[in-house]
Formats: C-alpha cells, structure tokens, sequence
C-alpha cells in the first residue's frame, strides 16, 4: 500500500498519475462515491473527504478501510493534510481531523511506501524494499 499527503491543491493526484502512468479510471473519489458502499478501484483519491462523510454519518472509518485494503491490499490512498491550523469549534470538525489524523498515522505504519506533495514535488518520507520503486524524492527514475 502507497500513501499520499500534501496540503490541499498541491498536486498529488497529477503527480501521482504522471509518475505512475495510471488512468483517471482507477480513481475513486472520496467525495462524491456512495458511502453504502467500499470504493472499487485501487486508488482513493481525497481519503480526508470520505472521512468527513463518514464521521458525519457515524460509521466505523478503521473498519471500512480494513475492509478496503482486503480489497485492494496494494491500493494508493491520497490524503490532505488537516491537522494543522486551529482547533475547530464545532465537535464533528474535531472528530474528523483526528479520525482522520489517526488514520493516516496507521495507513503510514502499514505503507510500503509514503510520501508527502509540496508544490508538485515528492518527498520521500518512508519508503521500504517491497515497495519495488527505484525512484528519488522527485518520482523521476535513478
């Protein structure tokens, strides 16, 4: 498994199709799929807005990934960063940046490989011998 992060709009999903060679067709969207249901396709795109809807909804978001990852054990998540700022009044708000801020961390834990998008450009924060990539912090090959 592969995770993502970055501030909002700095590139990580068009870094990642361009680096990787996929298609926007294996790309689900955590802000528009149905929540009834696991996404079906081996990138999750905007993982801190499927949080936001299920918190919202009062769903278990660690199962659902679990199941998720069953599915798609080599699946590519993407992730705004959201714990950074101040502390939201409204107690939803809290719930959904440390849902969300709990999650990444165990995504991390389990990832073969983890890297943050500043400014369209990749940095390497975790990267292990299974993941199979040679590449450097900028996603072009060695």
């Amino acid at each position: 498994m592969r995770l993502i992060i970055g501030g909002t709009h700095q590139g990580k999903l068009d870094w990642y199709l361009r680096t990787s060679g996929q298609s926007m067709q294996q790309v689900a969207d955590g802000e528009t799929l149905p929540l009834e249901s696991l996404p079906d396709r081996p990138v999750l795109n905007h993982l801190h807005r499927w949080v936001y809807r299920m918190v919202q909804q009062g769903k278990d978001v660690q199962a659902a990934m679990e199941r998720y990852l069953q599915c798609f054990p080599d699946a590519v998540i993407l992730c705004d960063e959201v714990g950074c700022g101040v502390v939201p009044i409204d107690p939803v708000e809290r719930q959904w940046r440390e849902e969300t801020g709990r999650l990444c961390c165990l995504l991390a834990q389990r990832a073969q490989r983890v890297e943050r998008i500043f400014c369209g450009i990749a940095m390497t924060l975790k990267a292990t011998e299974e993941d199979g990539q040679n590449e450097d912090h900028t996603g072009a090959a060695r």
